[in-house]
């Protein structure tokens, strides 16, 4: 399964946008995007966009499981997560994705590792997605012992406004101590 984040994307200031969308589903689920129609002033909000402002359009913020690395035979074991994002509407060409490789400590989630794209084109791939690792430490692991991963990726469109919101991978658990 991978989440998908759609958000809503102008060339305006992020400041002035008046909508934006965040959904979290499969895949699978998402039907084909539609093209946005123009953003609609916001009565009594100064400088907010007019209905001749540039229009919306939709990109996809998405990423795969939290798994165990197989970039180099022989190596530690390591867990691995990579993001990337699908074009959608939006006119932006290019983005920089931020991931960040979370582990489950007590109530919340503690960062062990993260990555950056730059200049990155829609789509994945080895070269167009964000990678987070983390080499699992070394130690008694008690039999049966499991920790739970997730990561948390963003994507920042390149000359285009974007919304904050990041997807969130579903956690995943596995036999690999985290580093401290």
């Amino acid at each position: 399964m991978r989440v998908i984040r759609l958000a809503l994307v102008s060339s305006l200031a992020a400041a002035s946008l008046v909508g934006s969308s965040f959904a979290t589903a499969r895949a699978e689920q998402l039907p084909a995007p539609k093209p946005s129609p123009a953003v609609e002033a916001a009565p009594g909000v100064e400088g907010s966009p007019s209905a001749a402002a540039a229009p919306i359009g939709l990109f996809a913020t998405t990423g795969d499981k939290v798994h165990y690395s197989t970039s180099k035979p022989g190596s530690p074991a390591a867990m691995s997560g990579h993001g990337w994002w699908i074009k959608g509407t939006t006119k932006a060409t290019k983005a920089n994705i931020s991931i960040w490789l979370e582990v489950k400590s007590g109530k919340g989630w503690r960062v062990v590792g993260s990555g950056v794209k730059k200049n990155a084109y829609p789509g994945g791939g080895s070269k167009g997605r964000a990678t987070a690792r983390m080499v699992c430490a070394q130690g008694p692991v008690a039999p049966g012992a499991k920790w739970t991963y997730r990561t948390r990726i963003d994507v920042d469109l390149i000359g285009h406004a974007d919304s904050n919101e990041q997807a969130v991978t579903a956690p995943q658990s596995y036999p690999c101590l985290p580093r401290a």
